[in-house]
């Protein structure tokens, strides 16, 4: 049977898409376009806009999409039944940390370190996320663990060798990789607390709390700031960046989480770092390293490893 009769019969039939299947695609989508993250904001930089000015545009034109589908989806009745209100404080705790302060911390990283070493170090975030469900869920890990995680360590410690190009290590490589280091744990611990919560309140109520209320600390944080920036005189570029990189991909982490749970969520898309480095060579015009195609490999291995039963 070819792939064409076989999508015939599919329809007919109704043949259904496995949830693990289905919370497995939702997580390589969500990787891929988390992937593009890091070269849109080094393109955006370009332009001279700051993180917090970057975030607070990327949230001006988000928040009124997830306030609508919030709403939408009520008048739907999508939220019957729930138990919102008493998981409305932690939902917007555990969505300020992961899209308020984990992306401060990553935009801010961004500024030191290329694209490619940025995404390998965010991708060993699943270090931090089984260790966190280890200490709180008692989610002992494999003994394989042992081995994946520090290999994956390396293979970031390589990217940070291949970055100074036989230098020696400078503070801004130090600083950028300690602050995209912070962002890895602080959206780990979005991953590992959000999955109680998704099971409560189901992954659109979770998200639209996570990120009205990380949309509200970013304004706040804005405010605080030089009150003569201005948000209205960047680039077209800037502003595709703040309209198409936040909504599609909080949306699909959410379900794949409630699909398969934070632990698969975090381990699967391999293929991230590999597209980052691929794509920083065609669109900023990066030079590929041997140095970084094996601190990748390292990595990618190691993510791997973790990902088998």
């Amino acid at each position: 049977m070819n792939i064409t009769h076989y999508f015939r019969f599919a329809t007919r039939r109704r043949i259904p898409l496995a949830p693990s299947s289905l919370g497995l695609l939702f997580a390589l989508l969500a990787t891929a376009l988390f992937s593009l993250k890091g070269i849109w904001i080094k393109l955006a930089y370009q332009h001279g806009i700051d993180p917090t000015s970057l975030m607070t545009l990327r949230m001006a034109f988000s928040l009124p999409l997830y306030v609508g589908l919030g709403l939408w989806w009520w008048q739907q009745g999508h939220f019957t039944h729930k138990p919102i209100a008493s998981h409305l404080l932690k939902a917007a705790a555990v969505g300020i940390s992961g899209y308020y302060l984990a992306s401060y911390l990553d935009l801010s990283g961004l500024q030191y370190v290329s694209a490619p070493l940025e995404r390998v170090v965010l991708y060993a975030y699943p270090s931090f996320t089984i260790i966190l469900s280890w200490l709180i869920y008692r989610q002992k890990p494999q003994r394989l663990v042992v081995f994946a995680l520090p290999l994956s360590w390396l293979g970031v410690a390589m990217m940070m060798w291949s970055e100074t190009k036989g230098q020696m290590v400078n503070q801004d490589l130090l600083l950028g990789t300690g602050l995209v280091i912070a962002s890895a744990f602080s959206f780990a611990c979005y991953l590992v607390f959000s999955k109680t919560i998704v099971s409560q309140i189901g992954s659109q109520a979770f998200t639209c709390i996570a990120m009205i209320a990380a949309s509200l600390a970013i304004f706040v944080h804005f405010s605080l700031q030089d009150s003569s920036t201005q948000l209205n005189h960047y680039a077209p570029s800037v502003y595709g960046y703040a309209l198409f990189s936040t909504m599609i991909p909080s949306f699909l982490f959410s379900e794949a989480i409630h699909r398969i749970g934070a632990q698969k969520t975090a381990i699967s898309g391999s293929v991230g770092p590999i597209f980052t480095l691929l794509m920083a060579c065609y669109l900023l015009e990066h030079s590929v390293s041997w140095g970084q195609i094996l601190g990748i490999g390292l990595v990618v291995a190691a993510v791997t490893l973790l990902n088998r039963k």
